[in-house]
């Protein structure tokens, strides 16, 4: 699969225009796949096209993201930088679910879960960067341009209960949930097949791709999930972060040693709703309720009183 990823930027403002993608996904950058005979630029200007009546100047070929080796939607990605001309501001974009957004909205898009995933930003900021330094007719002069990401596997060891400190924690936990290397590759596919052309997950891919691993009862409590698994408080995931919390989940994983330290850390997080760092007593009233239920086999409805949850606490 061959992909043309448009970024369309206007220099005044400083700011990239995303389109919201269907079915409701976020915002990201304009896209589609090159059709036979056309050309990366003939296709940018295709896909540009669809959203502004007028011409965009065409800079150059921005990045080139060769995932042809990867286990899952293998492609070839080519992201084309182009700024828009004196007409298109004056005409206006043909689309009506597209947007302008600056790095303070993109912040803010970030925190509300308004993108499909985190290129953008991360585009945006090493573009101005770049214009800071080198202005924007040297814009590309030192940038990389090929990128050939590969599947970061987390080694699997089998425990030595004699000597653990040879292996990471991450390490232990990836070993305990015995998650080799074909599981973490299946995972890898399972997680991007969800965010393509996305490297993040969002809540809404998360949501979807944990469908069948949660009850009904737990899928009501999907954002904990997610912010549980959300270790570097991103609003977003990567693999890793997919990986990792996947693997504090699975029923092998060892209740003792680094692994049910790091499960100790996700549980907390599931139950930090205001993401503070610390518990508080209703946080704590939560997680007290549902120790308690599950020691009992029986559902959460009766709450501790808040004079019983304060004298624990």
């Amino acid at each position: 699969m061959k992909l043309v990823i448009c970024i369309l930027i206007e220099r005044d403002l400083n700011a990239l225009l995303l389109i919201e993608q269907n079915p409701g996904r976020g915002y990201w950058f304009p896209f589609d796949e090159i059709q036979p005979g056309e050309t990366r630029a003939l296709a940018a200007k295709r896909i540009t096209n669809k959203i502004y009546p007028y011409d965009f100047e065409p800079l150059s070929v921005f990045k080139i993201r060769c995932s042809d080796t990867l286990p899952c939607l293998p492609s070839i990605q080519t992201y084309y930088l182009l700024s828009k001309t004196q007409l298109a501001r004056v005409n206006g974009s043909n689309s009506s679910n597209s947007i302008w957004m600056n790095l303070e909205r993109m912040n803010m898009a970030i925190k509300n879960r308004e993108l499909l995933g985190l290129e953008p930003y991360y585009i945006l900021k090493n573009i101005l960067e770049r214009q800071q330094k080198n202005g924007w007719d040297k814009l590309l002069s030192d940038g990389k341009i090929f990128e050939e990401p590969t599947v970061q596997l987390i080694e699997y060891k089998q425990p030595d209960l004699s000597n653990q400190t040879t292996i990471s924690p991450t390490e232990q936990l990836i070993s305990s949930a015995k998650f080799h290397n074909k599981i973490q590759e299946s995972v890898f596919k399972e997680f991007y097949s969800y965010t393509f052309p996305s490297e993040h997950m969002s809540l809404k891919s998360f949501t979807e791709a944990m469908d069948n691993k949660l009850s009904t009862t737990e899928k009501t409590k999907i954002q904990s999930y997610f912010r549980a698994f959300d270790s570097q408080k991103n609003s977003y995931l990567t693999y890793a972060d997919y990986l990792l919390g996947l693997a504090a989940m699975d029923p092998n994983t060892s209740h003792g040693g680094a692994p049910a330290e790091l499960r100790c850390r996700y549980i907390f997080r599931f139950y930090n709703v205001k993401n503070s760092g610390s518990l508080s007593i209703e946080e704590f009233r939560d997680l007290h309720n549902d120790v308690k239920c599950l020691k009992a086999g029986k559902s959460n409805d009766d709450a501790p009183s808040y004079n019983e949850i304060v004298s624990i606490f």
